[in-house]
């Protein structure tokens, strides 16, 4: 049985050009995109 260790990572909209190349920055640069993530929420509505 094969498995899946891949999950979303909500990177910021204005952070995705750094983390797409990742050589013009530093490792502690991309752990601040991480640590500076959006924080996504779930709603969920009764159909009236």
């Amino acid at each position: 049985m094969k498995y899946s260790y891949r999950c979303i990572i909500p990177i910021k909209p204005e952070n995705i050009e750094a983390w797409l190349n990742p050589e013009a920055t530093s490792l502690d640069a991309m752990y601040a995109i991480l640590d500076d993530k959006d924080r996504p929420y779930y709603e969920h509505k009764f159909a009236a």
